[in-house]
């Protein structure tokens, strides 16, 4: 009968003894909700729970993961590997005494497997024969350990986290390897017995998880170096007032200025930009666009503009009925760029003409008839949340056809700082605050997923109307309205915002 140990592991404990292996003080069910909450937590009371099992697996497994890293062939013998089945067994060996002492493991060597996404593991004495799985029942965590080593190969988030746990063993880097490890698996079942001999002539050696995890940090500090490309520009000769003019508070990220050059070169003829709201999607375009000299021809809000007269329709003139193009189609026929604004809220039927436009032969037929080629220079830009209502999933068909799909973070507080103080300098003595309100309420709206929105252009209205009447009532104009009239929710904010000084 298939088992969900990740949850099991809530009622082991071990006798007598319920604190965390060096867990910064924790205790089994200790509650670390001060430090992190996971978006996915769905318990009854949103709160983080710590469990021994799980917790000294991670705290274990890191530092075995730590060793490995290092090559320090006293912990790990090697890794090995069976093409057929797609199987990795690691070899843990020469246990250290105070890991058998606060264990009870009286073993030289653990084996671990991998089955597809199943851990299994073994004891085994120095001569190497298996240990009875009665003499190490109740020893759940090595399971554990055998699954975030696995994550650690195969998932990035966990490796981020388990990289900064071992470079930084704070509480507050533990409880959130704790967290994002759990929900990745909760609703994992395994069989009944983890437990069970493990050949190792089945197996020959493929490579160490040293070298592996060698190759890994090299990737990683490649992809941290900070590379300043030179951005391309397009060479337009019309619509040049079309090209955005922004402040000098828009500064185009490092990791998106490769992305405009090839959009200059025409890698990237389609690009789409996805995220939660406030995140600056729509603003990375047209940063974009002024950084390269691309006028913007039409942004089109999909929610409202969105018809089927989206490339031009008939309209009376000089007492004929004459077809009247759209900007759209002025782009696609002269060249320039367009921005489709939250693009999985349109009706599919509106968006068919982007599946022969975005072509490699691209072209649009009006409803005059008339077939209109893509210019070389014309480009697509898209922006869409997921998740909020009145959103839809993304025709396959038209997905494949951006070149380049971006995901936007939340802008960093350095961002919104520097936005705030140079369109409000009033301001400046308050940023702090503001973004302090602006976290708390995020906060709140993840943790109890409540179908409202602040963005930092909230912040920006909060801080130009508090000029005239402070931030208290200001508070009452640009901030409530977010509540959408929820009274309760109303007052929650405002004690949240008369904590601070204004």
């Amino acid at each position: 009968m298939p088992i969900n140990y990740f949850k099991l592991a809530f009622k082991k404990v071990r006798e007598n003894d319920d604190s965390i292996y060096k867990g910064f003080g924790f205790k089994h069910l200790s509650d670390a909700t001060n430090f992190y909450v996971h978006v996915n937590n769905q318990s009854f009371t949103g709160k983080t729970t710590l469990c021994q099992q799980i917790s000294e697996a991670v705290i274990l497994g890191s530092d075995i993961l730590k060793r490995i890293s290092t090559k320090d062939q006293k912990i790990i013998d090697d890794v090995l590997y069976d093409t057929e089945e797609d199987r990795q067994i690691v070899l843990v060996s020469k246990l250290d005494n105070e890991f058998k002492k606060l264990y009870k493991i009286e073993a030289d060597s653990i084996r671990m497997t991998f089955d597809s996404v199943t851990p299994r593991l073994a004891y085994y004495d120095k001569n190497g024969v298996i240990l009875s799985e009665a003499m190490v029942h109740g020893h759940l965590f090595m399971y554990f350990i055998g699954q975030l080593m696995y994550d650690y190969v195969f998932y990035d988030d966990i490796k981020e986290d388990v990289i900064k746990f071992i470079s930084d063993s704070n509480a507050q880097t533990f409880v959130h390897l704790c967290e994002d490890f759990y929900q990745r698996h909760k609703f994992d079942e395994s069989d009944e017995s983890i437990y069970g001999d493990i050949d190792l002539r089945e197996f020959y050696t493929y490579a160490s998880l040293g070298d592996k995890l060698a190759i890994i940090k090299a990737n990683d500090l490649e992809q941290k170096k900070v590379k300043l490309v030179k951005i391309n520009k397009f060479k337009f000769d019309h619509d040049l007032d079309l090209i955005p003019v922004l402040g000098k508070e828009f500064i185009i990220p490092d990791n998106l200025r490769a992305v405009a050059n090839a959009i200059v070169s025409g890698d990237s003829l389609a690009t789409l930009f996805y995220g939660p709201a406030g995140t600056g999607k729509t603003m990375s375009c047209k940063i974009i666009a002024r950084d390269t000299n691309l006028p913007i021809l039409a942004t089109i809000n999909c929610t409202e503009n969105l018809d089927e007269f989206v490339l031009g329709k008939y309209i009376p003139l000089d007492g004929k009925i004459v077809f009247m193009e759209s900007q759209v189609t002025k782009a696609i026929r002269e060249g320039g760029a367009v921005v489709f604004e939250e693009i999985n809220m349109s009706k599919p039927q509106y968006l068919a003409f982007l599946n022969s436009l975005l072509d490699d032969n691209g072209f649009v037929r009006l409803d005059n008839g008339e077939k209109v080629e893509r210019h070389k220079d014309f480009r697509f830009f898209a922006t869409m949340n997921y998740g909020y209502y009145g959103t839809r999933e993304l025709n396959q068909a038209l997905y494949n056809r951006f070149n380049v799909i971006c995901e936007l973070e939340r802008l960093p507080d350095e961002a919104i700082e520097r936005m705030l103080i140079t369109r409000v300098p009033e301001c400046k003595d308050y940023v702090a605050n503001l973004l302090k309100v602006y976290h708390q309420i995020q906060k709140k709206i993840m943790k109890e997923e409540l179908d409202i929105v602040i963005s930092p252009r909230n912040l920006e209205a909060w801080a130009k109307m508090a000029k005239y009447e402070g931030y208290i009532k200001a508070a009452d104009k640009t901030i409530l309205p977010i509540c959408k009239a929820d009274k309760v929710l109303e007052n929650t904010i405002m004690s949240i915002i008369k904590l601070y000084k204004w």
